[in-house]
């Protein structure tokens, strides 16, 4: 399964800690997972291996909520840089919305949708394929983390409407303590629900300025080179044809491979012309003829190739 759509470095090393406050072997969990000390936290991990593993340790451990006991434990401080962007911000809506603009620093398996409607808003994470299954507990953990950490930062003041997760489960006394409502299993989504005026509440040790020097950091760290490679490899394999084509030798749907595009700021028709450009400069370098070039990339007259690489590049090709 391509790791580009899996779980990201930055949030498994402070998962590791959590696992090291309950006796169990944090480094251990990391180095199942390939992860070691020279690893950037931008780098992501294959999200079935994640789910695998947290899993095993549940189960060892006899613990069918093992996603609230790491949650009670992450709500003690902010976990990790993302968890100090969201949490230093200055009211639940600024960090509700941080969480939702940077989520990929954790994972690009799932996105976070923020929307309100009637007084309410409603935050649902929405897998990048639905192709990819994702486990119980990194599916619970993120909403059973931002309850927790939202009542302590606000002084109890913060509560949640509702909670829908698509799996099923068992609305237990756990669930119940942990989310302040009922948990509705089996739903069509996993989201959950707030009053709209609790976006307002102030948090408790707000601090915008680090929270927005933290911000720019991590702009910088997603705009490093995991990005350029998933680009580079969607590059190489625009030569195979139409999207579905190209979705297919990366190994995702095309849907998947869109959002994955509009996440970095482009799309498939830059990055195929972008090749195609490349590959046309090549050709031509060679000695080629124009109508050569043309029909070795594919295109049905050479007039129409001349357009388009005046297109990309604003000259003509005969003028190389």
């Amino acid at each position: 399964m391509d790791a580009t759509l899996g779980i990201s470095v930055a949030l498994l090393r402070p998962l590791a800690e959590l696992l090291n406050q309950l006796d169990l072997d944090g480094p251990r969990f990391l180095q199942d997972l390939g992860v070691d000390d020279q690893m950037a936290p931008n780098t992501y991990v294959s999200a079935a291996e994640v789910d695998r593993l947290l899993a095993a340790i549940g189960d060892a451990r006899r613990d069918p909520a093992f996603s609230l006991t790491l949650a009670k434990l992450a709500s003690a401080r902010p976990l990790g840089l993302f968890g100090h962007l969201i949490w230093l911000s200055g009211t639940v809506r600024d960090a509700l919305e941080r969480a939702v603009k940077f989520y990929v620093v954790v994972t690009r398996r799932t996105t976070l949708v923020m929307e309100e409607r009637g007084g309410i808003a409603t935050i649902r994470q929405v897998p990048a394929s639905p192709a990819i299954p994702r486990g119980r507990i990194l599916t619970e953990f993120p909403f059973a983390s931002l309850a927790l950490r939202a009542r302590a930062a606000t002084g109890g003041r913060f509560a949640l409407h509702a909670v829908r997760f698509a799996h099923a489960g068992e609305g237990t006394a756990t669930y119940a303590d942990v989310f302040g409502v009922d948990v509705e299993f089996g739903a069509k989504q996993d989201a959950i629900e707030i009053a709209v005026d609790k976006l307002a509440l102030p948090l408790l040790g707000s601090d915008p300025i680090t929270s927005a020097a933290i911000e720019t950091k991590i702009a910088q760290l997603l705009s490093a080179a995991p990005a350029d490679r998933f680009l580079d490899r969607v590059r190489r394999a625009a030569g195979d044809g139409s999207p579905a084509a190209i979705a297919k030798t990366l190994g995702i749907s095309e849907r998947t491979l869109r959002r994955q595009l509009a996440q970095y700021g482009t799309n498939l028709r830059e990055l195929t012309d972008d090749a195609q450009r490349a590959r046309a400069e090549a050709l031509l370098a060679t000695g080629k003829t124009v109508k050569e070039v043309a029909f070795e990339l594919g295109f049905s007259e050479p007039s129409a190739f001349s357009r388009a690489y005046k297109r990309w590049t604003g000259k003509a090709p005969s003028s190389t």
